[in-house]
């Protein structure tokens, strides 16, 4: 390999030396154009600390505004204060009614609050009212919605995710259900990370998807496998099995 070339190193030197003269005399020279630049750069950085407070105080808002009629629409349904539990009303109409009630004010709040975890959560909830109404494409709009709405790689995102497979697999949908359930399962911080990548490889098996459910419980780790619910890891084993694998996933390295 040949050496470096000092004459060049030195020249070079000489040159970045030049530079730095002729910044700091044109700095001597407009000192007003130096600190309105300085002054720039303070208020963006006071623009963004102030945008952070305004974001968090916007959240603190939405969760309030939400909390206040998940709180009354306990209330409306005749569980005790303090407590989540709902006795259901005797009288099944005025229950429907009340979930579609709340059902709406949660999803109009959640359009008000824009994109706020708050938001995201009153969908969550709507769409839990909405299934227990029976208003099956209402609850899968409210999940899409959330879904669309979460930060990408958010954990609540995640969860959203898991309760749409969950409403298309209900629908009739696996394939649909299983692309849903493997894009919470992709979500690292998720809590039921795991949970969904076992539902999404039975769902692509339910959607005749055999290569791609067996590639998903090929890749979890027996300890994983351990965490899915018997079930799952039974239909999936037995898929492997006729497929000619392996009775179980190897660990992963």
């Amino acid at each position: 390999m040949a050496k470096p070339d000092s004459s060049q190193a030195t020249e070079t030197l000489h040159e970045i030396e030049s530079i730095f003269d002729r910044a700091a005399q044109w700095t001597s020279q407009n000192p007003v154009f130096v600190l309105a630049g300085t002054a720039a750069v303070l208020l963006l950085a006071a623009g963004i600390g102030g945008y952070e407070a305004w974001r968090r105080s916007a959240e603190a808002s939405a969760s309030a505004e939400v909390a206040k009629i998940e709180a009354e629409y306990l209330g409306a349904m005749g569980a005790k204060p303090g407590t989540l539990e709902i006795l259901e009303p005797a009288n099944a109409e005025v229950a429907a009614a009340t979930r579609r009630e709340y059902a709406t004010r949660l999803l109009e709040a959640a359009e008000r609050l824009g994109g706020t975890s708050a938001a995201l959560g009153a969908r969550l909830h709507a769409g839990g009212l909405l299934a227990e109404l029976g208003d099956d494409e209402g609850a899968l709009a409210a999940w899409r919605a959330a879904a669309e709405a979460a930060p990408r790689g958010s954990t609540l995102g995640a969860l959203a995710r898991t309760r749409l497979g969950a409403g298309l697999e209900r629908a009739g949908d696996p394939a649909a259900a299983a692309e849903a359930y493997l894009a919470a399962g992709q979500v690292e911080d998720y809590p039921g990370r795991v949970l969904a990548l076992g539902d999404a490889a039975r769902c692509f098996a339910d959607a005749g998807q055999t290569a791609r459910a067996l590639e998903l419980f090929a890749g979890l780790s027996k300890e994983e496998v351990a965490q899915l619910p018997a079930y799952v890891s039974a239909r999936l084993t037995e898929l492997r099995v006729g497929a000619g694998g392996a009775a179980a996933p190897a660990a992963a390295p």
